[in-house]
């Protein structure tokens, strides 16, 4: 598949494979062209499309050692594993023909967040912590410099500069900001949606929502709205607006994205790809969604989704104080582990 969020839910995994081995050359095999998306970590060192059966089986060098199939639906994969027989091979089980063909496994489970399954298949050869393995990869995401925006125009020079002049975000490496500090702090906001508009959840509504959270919770908040080609006409609203706590992250770089990301109190986003980033950063997070959808939300303590309460699959029914009150859940969350931090220390 071509959206983002595809990618981005690989991109912790082929991290900690370059933790596991460094000097591996790793190369990533997709169905489409989404090179761009791989070729820019530094963790990826070659892409090949390959969509056939005959097209995979050649992408696997002959001298290859490890074969991990994150495709859960499909034969062809298994297959090519089989014919090339490296030493290990890792995929889902998922009833399929081919699932005796891998030697290290992890069962196929929808309602489980993609991330984590990814994750979960290599943790079956070598052991280690998913969550921190995804918090690191944002944390190096953060620390690449020069990386290519996701779209580039020239137009937008001017509102990435005020970000940059108004941004608080601090180093990449450094904890995010306790949920309970009375400063300033900023809120990261991600109203994208490219599968189509059934997944926004209305800008009004975000905007109503800052509202709220600067009257009740964060008083002295800034809010950074991360926004895509598509969002072009909400992002021109906004500038309408002319709010001195607003700043735009408009159609930049996911090394950025993450940077603002680990400096953010609070994300709250639609199902989105940048939500992954947060979503993998283990910051309080809010996802709202049209429908619930475990495959693409990290149900953990430091997370919340919402859902449209009036029985419709409608995201523009779901009422700014709903995702308030989520809000509120993650950052008392956030505080009181914070304070227990504090006190054990």
């Amino acid at each position: 598949m071509q959206f983002l969020g595809t990618q981005i839910v690989s991109y912790p995994l082929l991290y900690q494979i370059k933790q596991f081995w460094p000097a591996c050359h790793l190369r990533v095999v997709a169905q489409d062209a989404v090179g761009q998306h791989y070729l820019t970590l530094p963790w990826v060192d070659a892409f090949t499309q390959a969509d056939k059966l005959p097209e995979v089986y050649r992408a696997i060098d002959g001298s290859a050692d490890l074969v991990i199939a994150l495709h859960f639906a499909s034969e062809k994969y298994g297959i090519a594993a089989l014919l090339k027989r490296p030493k290990f091979r890792l995929g889902f089980k998922n009833k399929r023909v081919t699932d005796f063909v891998w030697t290290h496994s992890h069962r196929k489970d929808f309602s489980e967040y993609m991330g984590l399954a990814n994750l979960r298949v290599l943790a079956a050869l070598k052991d280690f912590d998913p969550a921190q393995a995804a918090r690191q990869c944002v944390q190096a995401l953060a620390a690449i410099e020069g990386q290519a925006s996701i779209v580039g125009s020239a137009e937008l020079a001017h509102a990435n500069d005020a970000f940059d002049r108004h941004s608080r975000l601090s180093d990449s490496s450094a904890e995010p900001p306790s949920a309970g500090d009375t400063k300033a702090q900023q809120i990261v906001l991600m109203p994208g949606g490219g599968a189509g508009d059934y997944k926004r959840w209305p800008i009004e509504h975000y905007v109503a929502l800052a509202d709220l959270l600067k009257s009740t919770l964060m008083p002295q908040a800034s809010f950074c709205f991360v926004l895509g080609p598509d969002e072009a006409e909400q992002y021109r609203w906004l500038q309408s607006l002319e709010r001195s706590d607003f700043v735009y992250l408009m159609t930049r770089p996911l090394a950025e994205i993450a940077k603002a990301v680990m400096g953010a109190a609070l994300v709250v986003a639609n199902d989105c790809g940048p939500s992954h980033l947060a979503q993998f950063a283990g910051v309080p997070y809010v996802g709202v969604f049209h429908e619930s959808n475990r495959e693409w939300f990290w149900a953990r303590e430091t997370s919340a989704d919402v859902l449209p309460q009036d029985g419709t699959c409608e995201i523009k029914n779901v009422m700014p104080e709903q995702v308030l009150d989520a809000c509120q859940q993650v950052l008392n969350f956030a505080i009181s582990n914070d304070t227990h931090n504090r006190s054990e220390s």
